[in-house]
């Protein structure tokens, strides 16, 4: 690996990172052996994402003697997931955890993760993200001055509504659904008979509870943790996208490391990915459990004719993708 100098300032690490929130400045040390590392993310802090960033900084500060300090920062307080993208390519931030669909605005052939029904079931997802193809897609990113550490679970996305039951592909006609500003995920909605309303996750809740909107979809235990249930009584476990997150880290941030320092952290690293996709399972049944304790009427629809209704969306998006597309097919379920 290359070797550049280490960025070096006068001020002790607290005082840095208190500023850091503010200058978004990168990496620091304030010895030779003491260095500090800022980790960024935009969910909340008690999902499966935000705790294992804080397991993987303590198992860091452990494996270091303290010599490494990861400072994480939840709930978009460095700034939106784009933001932290460019803030990681500048060198000013060390760690961004950002979504998959944001990403494919930096490396395009991310968004063949976002076709409806790619990923079939968990043991399919580990076999490709854990495997050759999760790797392939983690070293594309050094063409876009970004280092691929990981790729986290967020989980299959789910279906709610304030209106009804889902129970077939015919029950989300007429919807109006809040989805991500992105094409792909807004021509699925369309597929499926639903009014697909492109909205910031900010925005969502507001418009929920408003009637602006019916529902929204996303992985259960983000439904969960951020009390859709007070807005939709009705979820449908749809399953039609499974969501990741890469941990993308500056190559800057890693060529400044002794070599010591950057064979702890990718370490740390190995062992908080598998950790992380246990806990994101163990909370989603949970969250299940709780969203139904709380009043949610939980639906299993036949996904027959989900998959058959959004083919148009994979024949047409996914043709830019077709090869890597029949790769991930071929080593599913």
């Amino acid at each position: 690996m290359q070797t550049l100098k280490k960025l070096k300032l006068s001020l002790a690490p607290l005082a840095l990172c208190l500023m850091s929130a503010l200058t978004l400045s990168g990496c620091s040390e304030d010895s030779a052996d003491h260095l500090v590392l800022r980790m960024s993310q935009a969910s909340a802090a008690d999902g499966a994402i935000g705790l294992s960033m804080d397991r993987f900084a303590k198992e860091v500060n452990k494996a270091s003697g303290g010599k490494i300090e990861v400072l994480t920062f939840h709930n978009g307080q460095l700034g939106n997931e784009r933001e932290n993208i460019e803030s990681v390519q500048m060198g000013n931030l060390d760690i961004a955890v950002v979504n998959q669909s944001v990403l494919v605005n930096f490396l395009p052939e991310l968004a063949v993760f976002d076709l409806p029904y790619t990923i079939t079931s968990t043991a399919h997802a580990d076999r490709v993200f854990l495997g050759e193809i999760g790797q392939e897609m983690r070293k594309k990113l050094e063409n876009v001055r970004l280092y691929g550490l990981a790729i986290w679970e967020s989980g299959f996305r789910n279906l709610t509504n304030s209106k009804r039951d889902v129970n077939t592909v015919e029950d989300v006609a007429g919807l109006r659904i809040r989805v991500m500003e992105n094409k792909i995920h807004q021509d699925l909605w369309i597929s499926l008979g639903a009014d697909a309303v492109p909205m910031s996750w900010g925005d969502a809740y507001t418009g929920m509870q408003q009637g602006a909107i019916d529902g929204q979809e996303n992985p259960a235990t983000v439904i969960d943790k951020n009390n859709v249930v007070e807005v939709n009584k009705h979820m449908a476990m749809t399953e039609h996208c499974y969501s990741t997150v890469f941990l993308v880290m500056s190559p800057k941030t890693l060529e400044n490391m002794t070599d010591e320092q950057r064979k702890i952290v990718l370490e740390c690293m190995e062992k908080a990915n598998l950790y992380e996709r246990e806990l994101s399972r163990k909370m989603d049944k949970e969250a299940i459990t709780t969203l139904e304790s709380k009043g949610m009427v939980v639906t299993y629809p036949d996904k027959k004719g989900f998959i058959e209704k959004s083919a148009s969306v994979r024949e047409t998006h996914g043709a830019r993708f077709a090869d890597l597309a029949a790769r991930i097919a071929a080593i599913a379920d």
